[in-house]
């Protein structure tokens, strides 16, 4: 399973990676890939994310998935805070950060001793669950927002 995972994440982000680069440089700051959301902003909030399921492997790693309590119902608290941090954050720093998180990211999933993937955490989703929805699953949701706010869907 975890080959799966690691595999997903990676052709995920690869997909994210690809829309990125269909961005013109000048709108990188510009309000509008999601609400009132930049193309920097999204990188950094997708950077957080990803240093968010790093924070849970860490702890499960460690014997202490039982302190990891995150709950649904923090999601648009910590999505404001990420989207102030964001908006305070050089497009380059934004992208170096993003690199960070998911090589670091990565390299945990990577490491995970396989029988963690089925535990349990302190907010009841498994150690794989987390990797799936702040992974492959969070990179795909937000490829789908720059996909549809850069390319052109016209056939010509």
């Amino acid at each position: 399973m975890t080959d799966e995972l690691l595999a997903s994440l990676d052709a995920k982000r690869d997909d994210f990676l690809e829309a990125l680069a269909n961005v013109d440089a000048d709108l990188v700051t510009v309000p509008g890939v999601m609400e009132d959301w930049s193309v920097r902003d999204l990188v950094v909030h997708v950077a957080a994310w990803a240093e968010h399921a790093s924070h849970a492997l860490e702890l499960a790693s460690a014997g202490r998935g039982a302190e990891f309590d995150y709950s649904t119902h923090q999601t648009d608290a910590m999505n404001e805070r990420i989207l102030a941090e964001g908006r305070s954050t050089s497009p380059a720093a934004a992208l170096a950060r993003e690199e960070a998180a998911f090589t670091d990211f990565r390299e945990r999933v990577a490491a995970l001793d396989p029988a963690l993937l089925r535990h349990r955490l302190g907010n009841g989703d498994t150690v794989a669950d987390v990797i799936r929805y702040d992974g492959p699953d969070h990179y795909a949701e937000h490829t789908a927002h720059l996909r549809a706010w850069f390319e052109d869907d016209t056939e010509e």
